[in-house]
């Protein structure tokens, strides 16, 4: 067989292994870079996840009071509506209470009262045990 001689001549070894050197510098700054950039990418996350859930915690507040609140708001609605009631219930006794009619009525029947020469009879009430 023939021997295969070198085609391929070799540089000037002192600037190869400086470029080698080089390159070898650039590929750790490059990591360093690298590591860097993770470093502040997971800080900058954890941050973002932290305001997350400082945002969630106070919506669920929020919310949990905007429906208090609301609770609230019904259970006064209805207790305005009870009182609007009442009150038109207490304007229409004072206007029964202004009618002559009315006091004569009441005082018939509470108080027994009767005209001049007017007989009242008082009958027994019926009760469910006289009915049978």
């Amino acid at each position: 067989m023939v021997s295969k001689e070198k085609k391929v001549t070799e540089m000037n070894r002192s600037y190869v292994r400086q470029e080698e050197k080089k390159q070898e510098r650039q590929q750790v700054e490059a990591g360093k870079h690298k590591r860097g950039l993770t470093r502040r990418l997971t800080a900058l996350g954890a941050l973002g996840a932290a305001l997350a859930v400082v945002f969630a915690v106070l919506l669920t507040s929020q919310l949990t009071t905007l429906e208090a609140k609301k609770t609230e708001r019904a259970q006064l609605e209805q207790k305005m509506e009870n009182l609007k009631a009442e009150e038109a219930e207490l304007k229409q006794e004072v206007k029964n209470y202004n009618d002559l009619d009315y006091i004569a009525e009441i005082a018939r029947r509470d108080y027994y009262l009767t005209k001049p020469g007017e007989t009242l009879y008082k009958l027994p009430e019926k009760t469910a045990e006289s009915a049978d």
